[in-house]
């Protein structure tokens, strides 16, 4: 999927950048909270931001990860109500926030900008589907489709280090924490990733794809 940032041109980067204000988050930091009537929006320019929600049973379930050149938060902007997730910095992050009355002027004097943000959400409810039909298959399916789609936000071609730990790798594949263990310990003796505390090494990301087929 392309990221928002790259479907605009150096003048509508410009423009988004006059428009917001750049900021740091460090890692750990709340960028906001589910429920929280906020309606700013923001684009990645460093790192990763993990989003979450609330389950049903009191738990917490991770919903993606985004990385540079994504935008977040632009449907609370759009509709005006709560923050359907909350939002953490998983390394430090920088990003570039645009207040929503910001937001709105831009989409609504420059079109491109508008349907870049409209083929970003067509984009992610399409993932959306596509992962209802990868969580039907078997733990290792899962786990390789995870890893792959940090891995390519991460700019990853085929080797490279992704910051999850085991829990947040486990509520994005939808699998428990018995089996992503069993699945990592497989990964590991086939030479595709190496593990450390809160981080994946993946040495061979195209045979993670070999393993979602």
């Amino acid at each position: 999927m392309d990221r928002f940032w790259a479907l605009l041109t150096p003048a509508e980067h410009a423009l988004l950048t006059a428009s917001g204000t750049e900021r740091d988050y460090a890692t750990g930091a709340v960028v906001c909270h589910e429920g929280e009537v906020t309606r700013h929006v923001l684009v990645v320019l460093r790192g990763l931001l993990r989003v979450t929600a609330s389950t049903a049973n009191g738990g917490e379930k991770v919903l993606a990860v985004r990385g540079a050149g994504d935008i977040v938060g632009e449907r609370a902007a759009i509709d005006g109500r709560p923050r359907s997730a909350t939002v953490r910095a998983l390394v430090d992050v920088r990003a570039l926030v645009l207040s929503d009355t910001a937001f709105a002027d831009l989409c609504q004097r420059h079109p491109r900008i508008a349907w870049a943000v409209l083929t970003v959400v067509v984009a992610r409810q399409r993932d959306t589907d596509r992962q209802r039909v990868q969580f039907s298959g078997t733990a290792t399916q899962r786990v390789a489709a995870v890893l792959i789609d940090v891995a390519l936000r991460r700019g990853i071609a085929d080797q490279g280090e992704v910051s999850l730990s085991q829990e947040e790798l486990a509520g994005i594949a939808g699998t428990s924490r018995e089996s992503l263990v069993r699945v990592l310990r497989s990964l590991r003796e086939q030479g595709i990733i190496r593990t450390g505390r809160r981080k994946i090494d993946i040495l061979r990301v195209s045979r993670l794809y070999d393993l979602t087929t």
